[in-house]
């Protein structure tokens, strides 16, 4: 195998291994029930390390295991707990994800991209920590977009981890709380919740709007210093 087919090769084994995954999450149901029985059995400390064991290499292979986990971490740790155990297990699969995706695809994207996409992509590697940070928090772009994206482009892995090290926090934390509240999720109980916290209803609208908000005024404040 020359060196010219060797990234091509590593990127289709990137790819082949994200359509298992999505096939995967789509074809296999999950039942919460069963889950949050296991989850009974046990002491409340191991069943902590059991939710980050299965937080982490359950959804790696079934993305869809993700939001009942975290509905069930919410009702048995609380708003505060389940977000450190999330964001534990959130860590490992975003240094796994990113690491799969530089190792396997950025050689075949760093030679192949061309065009107007060529400056961009070489700019990603200059990209602020700041703007990098509220990416991350942003709960419409999805961890594995954002690992497998990052992982791509140039930026360096000490930014990567920070990055996600800071901003994975709050954004947990944004969604935990109201589901320990709630004690569950439904619409009902949703509406419900946020008729009787109406502050707490702004605060989660605020949230999204400043942290895909700012990316672009950092980036229209770069250009006109540059």
């Amino acid at each position: 195998m020359n060196k010219q087919s060797k990234p091509l090769s590593r990127f289709l084994v990137l790819i082949v291994v994200l359509l298992v995954i999505i096939i995967v999450g789509v074809t296999f149901s999950i039942d919460a029930t069963k889950i949050n029985a296991l989850f009974e059995k046990f002491p409340i400390g191991y069943a902590a390390l059991i939710f980050v064991l299965l937080y982490t290499l359950g959804t790696f292979a079934l993305w869809t295991l993700k939001e009942p986990l975290k509905v069930i971490g919410a009702i048995l740790f609380g708003a505060y707990i389940s977000t450190g155990l999330i964001y534990i297990a959130e860590l490992i699969n975003g240094v796994v994800f990113f690491k799969l995706s530089r190792l396997l695809g950025k050689d075949f994207v760093e030679r192949k991209v061309g065009g107007g996409f060529k400056k961009f992509y070489q700019k990603l590697e200059g990209i602020r920590l700041l703007k990098v940070m509220f990416l991350r928090a942003n709960p419409l772009i999805p961890y594995r977009v954002f690992d497998v994206g990052l992982g791509l482009s140039r930026i360096s892995w000490r930014k990567f981890l920070l990055a996600i090290g800071v901003a994975s926090l709050p954004r947990i934390f944004w969604l935990q709380f109201p589901l320990a509240a709630m004690r569950g999720f439904s619409v009902e109980k949703m509406l419900d919740y946020f008729e009787q916290n109406m502050a707490i209803a702004v605060g989660m609208f605020v949230y999204i709007i400043v942290v895909s908000a700012i990316p672009f005024f950092i980036k229209q404040k770069r250009d006109r210093i540059g």
